[in-house]
């Protein structure tokens, strides 16, 4: 067969592969304490981190250590003295980041000794920490705190972003941003900004770290932004609404909207993987996870994981996909001993195959 022949039968083969190539669910587990929140991959050991409160009043937090490949236990780190809920990883210095939501803390894990401690901005009393972000580049992170409590109640007040030296364990000072209810965050690392939605305004924040002014806002394209990715090479912002269940797509230069994309029932969370090109939502009440292809912006599929899928994380030298699950919780204030509420679906992390 001749040179060109081969070539162009090879190029078919890959179309039709690539054609045929879905999304697909590969394996969930079980995680056994409960209660689970936010998830992180550490490309340094191939470990994902899950933060999980167990059972509700028991004062029994804990980072679980998976596994990524089998997705088994191999860990735990004890976190009872500080509940964490969030969780954002700087994987240059090792470090694990969370939000310890009822005390009004930023909590840090070092990845290497285990050793954890907690602190908080100087002065603070009764901070809703909510998102937690690392900047490996600088060596910071970034939380996104809801004055006005869990759902912004109260007058309106100037919402917060604390800058946090991960180092030091300090929280060197907080940006205080005139929005309503401030929830995700992102940076741009580079660009010298942070971008954050306004939940309640339904818009999307452009902040200069150094000076800490919003140098720009711009409406989300939705009803309910929660959260936002940021693509560095594209210039791009991934909003995430939850109240509409939908992704929008902002140029992250002049707000414009690039794209709307409707992905399920209470869209949570979302993140992008500039390796493959596709963003990932997390459709909390819908119980699935939607995959797009960031290029034309197009549905590749909507996974059921688990019962209320929460957070994302991704293996970018695999592409995998891995999805915390919260289960189906007894309501507030049921009387004591009041048995835990059977969820097969709930409680456990997904490893997803693009």
């Amino acid at each position: 067969m001749k040179l060109h022949k081969i070539l162009a039968a090879a190029l078919m083969l890959s179309a039709s592969t690539t054609a045929w190539a879905e999304p697909r669910v590969e394996t969930s587990a079980k995680v056994a304490h409960g209660g689970l929140y936010e998830i992180a991959y550490n490309p340094a050991d191939k470990r994902l981190y899950v933060a999980t409160t167990g059972p509700r009043g028991a004062n029994a937090s804990k980072v679980i250590v998976l596994d990524s490949t089998t997705l088994k236990p191999v860990g735990e780190i004890d976190v009872s003295k500080f509940g964490l809920f969030g969780l954002g990883i700087d994987t240059r210095a090792q470090i694990l980041y969370g939000t310890a939501t009822r005390e009004g803390e930023i909590a840090t894990i070092d990845l290497k000794t285990g050793a954890a401690t907690s602190f908080k901005l100087e002065g603070s009393t009764g901070a809703h920490l909510r998102e937690v972000v690392a900047d490996e580049a600088s060596g910071k992170a970034y939380a996104s705190v809801l004055v006005g409590g869990e759902r912004g109640e109260g007058p309106a007040k100037p919402q917060q972003i604390w800058v946090i030296d991960g180092k030091a364990k300090k929280v060197e000072r907080a940006i205080e941003v005139d929005t309503k209810m401030l929830t995700g965050i992102a940076v741009d690392s580079r660009g010298g900004r942070l971008f954050a939605t306004g939940l309640g305004a339904n818009e999307v924040l452009a902040i200069d770290i150094k000076s800490g002014k919003v140098t720009s806002r711009w409406p989300s394209g939705g009803e309910g932004p929660i959260n936002v990715a940021y693509d560095d090479a594209g210039k791009r912002l991934f909003v995430v609404n939850q109240k509409s269940g939908d992704l929008t797509v902002l140029d992250a230069k002049t707000g414009a909207q690039k794209a709307k994309v409707p992905t399920g029932e209470g869209a949570l969370s979302v993140a992008f993987n500039p390796g493959n090109q596709q963003v990932y939502v997390a459709n909390r009440t819908a119980g699935t996870v939607s995959v797009i292809d960031a290029r034309s912006y197009t549905s590749l599929g909507n996974l059921t994981t688990g019962t209320f899928p929460q957070t994302l994380a991704i293996d970018r030298a695999s592409n995998a996909v891995f999805v915390s699950n919260k289960a189906k919780s007894l309501p507030r204030g049921a009387p004591a001993g009041t048995p835990p509420v059977d969820d097969p679906n709930g409680d456990t992390v997904t490893r997803i195959i693009p």
